[in-house]
């Protein structure tokens, strides 16, 4: 009985976001895409973030969320990573490769991996939302502050063990960065009358000023205690499933 009471409830309460504004909850599955600038983009390309929010819109147009995903990119350019540490007769050859223990010869595959995590407070505009829809769709703003996380992930390519790629020389390879920013972004945000058709997408900009987490470059042989200036901008977009808590009416 409690699923089809469940179901009731939330077809009832999007009957009733035709023609009122409403607070509900608004979890979502996101994905980003961002282009790198400054310091970021010395290391990477673009670059991809896969995950999830949750926010609350309040009757008056606020909204507050909180997201997170994972970062993904298959662009590594920071410059002559591994060049000293390439098999010097192999290197001779023009072969930029290691020789695993069982004779192996292979290239590393590079590519970025990390995480990011913000929380973003906007307001939504719905006086100029397009004609038809209902008041609590509309452009939006939003500011937010959050953490970004990088690294570089040295794959082998299912080569045997090779210590120069291993445990404690990998984290002095692998160039792990994070630190705190900030965000800005301005997007669109629908919410259907009824159904699952409730989406929106947002151009954004990102900031964050990160340090390497090593410290340490053994490729290199020097310490790294850079300030860096991690920027980037993009897009985001988001399939939302909005958990209405009652009708506007009560």
């Amino acid at each position: 009985m409690r699923a089809p009471l469940l179901l009731f409830a939330l077809l009832w309460a999007q009957q009733s976001i035709r023609d009122s504004a409403i607070r509900f909850w608004v979890p979502s599955v996101v994905y980003g895409g961002y282009f790198p600038a400054a310091d970021l983009a010395k290391r990477f390309g673009y670059s991809s973030v896969i995950g999830g929010e949750i926010g609350y819109k309040f009757r008056n147009h606020l909204l507050i969320t909180l997201q997170g995903g994972g970062l993904v990119g298959d662009k590594v350019t920071e410059p002559k990573l591994l060049d000293s540490l390439f098999l010097p007769s192999l290197a001779a050859a023009g072969m930029l490769a290691f020789v695993d223990e069982n004779g192996r010869i292979f290239t590393p595959n590079l590519r970025q991996r990390g995480w990011t995590a913000l929380l973003r407070i906007g307001k939504l505009f719905p006086r100029l939302r397009f004609p038809g829809q209902n008041p609590n769709c509309g452009p939006f703003i939003e500011i937010g502050i959050g953490y970004l996380s990088h690294r570089i992930l040295i794959d082998k390519a299912r080569s045997e063990r090779l210590p120069l790629l291993e445990g404690e020389y990998l984290k002095g390879l692998d160039r792990l960065t994070a630190g705190w920013g900030l965000s800005e972004s301005i997007g669109y945000r629908f919410f259907s009358n009824r159904g699952l058709i409730n989406f929106f997408i947002a151009v954004e900009a990102g900031q964050y000023f990160t340090r390497s987490l090593r410290g340490y470059m053994y490729d290199r042989g020097l310490r790294d205690t850079k300030r860096r200036r991690d920027f980037w901008q993009g897009f985001r977009v988001g399939w939302s499933l909005p958990l209405y808590e009652k009708s506007p009416t009560e």
